[in-house]
Order: structure tokens, then C-alpha cells, then sequence
């Protein structure tokens, strides 16, 4: 009897393992968390780096992910005229309003993994990726005071943006933290929660400014990604 009971127990508990290791292929979920990225070459003549915030959705298929990721920060201003508005003196006639510009940048990207390491799994992906700059700025015109000292008025207040669409290639490090098994959606699921590394670079070119400018954007997103995955009966 003893031995029957043992038998059993064992048979129970590899049962329960092939339960937890018998998941879907697919994979879905979330990840947020923070960004930080800087400028090269000539973008960084207009524009500083800055730390903003993430966020995003994935979905994975066996070693396939596909990835949405969208990211915001205010990086401070390195030119304040970048349109070169200038009256018939040489003067500026046109200045940014605001201290920091508002920078969004959206990506979708296709990726695969290729290694998975313990705890660690690596996932490079490259896709499209769309970066906006919005601020206001001051069209202004000069003046003298009674001691004959320049000062400027503002004549009125406007909004601008530069936008460009371009490639992203980056690398998912993601290290994973617990497995927990839930219900919530009315069928078990493997809830994976994981701290996701990505380093990411794209290009980016600005025609419309004087003088034009282009350069790199390189950036790194510290996130936490939790992925679901239904277990197969």
C-alpha cells in the first residue's frame, strides 16, 4: 500500500510538471517602464537627449515576436532658432517658447529569438519607427528702451513639429523574474514576469530647419514585461 501511494505521488507530481512545462506557442502581454536616449552628428546641434517614460504591447509565437512600443520625454533645446528667422539687422526674429520640446516616438518591430539562457533570453528586432518634436515658439520684433537698450516683443505664438519615419533595430534582454499561474481570464495561464533590456538605435533627419540636420538617436528602455500564455489541456 505504501509503495502504491508512493507510485501515485510521483505520477501526480510528473503530471503536474508536464501540466506547467505544456504551454501555448503564443504569448501576450505588456511592458513598461523608463527610456533614456541621446542625439549624434548634427540632430544634436538642435536637440539634447532626455529620460521619458515606455510602454508596449508583445506577442510572441515560439521564438517570432512582434513588438509596439511607444515612448515620451521633454528633451531641453540646443539651438533656439532652428528655422535661422532673422530680421534685416541679422537679429533673431523667431524663438523657441518653451524650454524642453515634447518628443514622441512610436516603433513596430518583428524580432526572434536566439538564445535562451537559464533565466536570460535574447530577442533582436528591427521594424519602422516614427519620431515627433513638438513645441511652441515667439515670432518677436525688436525694439529700444530709453537707454537706448535692445529688447523684444512677442507678436504672436505658434506650434511646430518635425516628424520623420525611419528604421529601428534593437535587442530584448529580458530576465526572467517568477512564473505565477492564474485564472483571471477564465482559462490557467502562465503569467511570466520578466526585467526586459533594450537597447535601441534609429535614424533620424530633419529637411526643413536651416540648416538641415540628421543624425542617431541611441537609447536603452528598462521595463518590466509580463507575458501570458494559456496552458494546453
Amino acid at each position: 500500500m505504501t509503495n502504491y501511494k508512493i507510485l501515485a505521488c510521483v505520477a501526480c507530481v510528473a503530471m503536474a510538471m508536464g501540466m506547467a512545462a505544456q504551454t501555448s506557442p503564443w504569448s501576450y502581454g505588456i511592458q513598461a517602464g523608463v527610456t533614456a536616449h541621446t542625439t549624434t552628428s548634427t540632430l544634436s546641434d538642435n536637440f539634447k537627449g532626455c529620460v521619458g517614460f515606455t510602454s508596449g504591447l508583445t506577442a510572441d509565437y515560439n521564438r517570432l515576436r512582434l513588438k509596439a512600443d511607444v515612448t515620451y520625454g521633454q528633451p531641453s533645446f540646443k539651438n533656439r532658432n532652428m528655422y535661422a528667422v532673422f530680421d534685416d539687422k541679422g537679429r533673431d526674429a523667431q524663438l523657441n517658447a518653451v524650454a524642453n520640446a515634447s518628443h514622441l516616438g512610436t516603433s513596430l518591430q518583428l524580432g526572434y529569438t536566439v538564445a535562451r539562457l537559464g533565466r536570460v533570453s535574447i530577442t533582436p528586432a528591427a521594424g519602422l519607427y516614427y519620431s515627433r518634436y513638438s513645441w511652441r515658439l515667439n515670432d518677436i520684433e525688436w525694439d529700444t528702451d530709453e537707454q537706448d537698450r535692445e529688447y523684444f516683443k512677442v507678436t504672436d505664438n505658434h506650434h511646430t513639429t518635425q516628424g520623420r519615419l525611419s528604421w529601428i533595430a534593437s535587442v530584448d534582454v529580458d530576465i526572467r523574474l517568477h512564473d505565477a499561474y492564474t485564472d483571471v481570464l477564465g482559462t490557467q495561464q502562465r503569467l511570466r514576469s520578466s526585467l526586459r533590456v533594450t537597447p535601441w538605435v534609429t535614424s533620424i533627419r530633419h529637411k526643413s530647419v536651416v540648416p538641415a540636420v540628421s543624425g542617431m538617436q541611441l537609447g536603452l528602455n528598462v521595463t518590466y514585461s509580463g507575458l501570458l500564455s494559456n496552458i494546453m489541456e
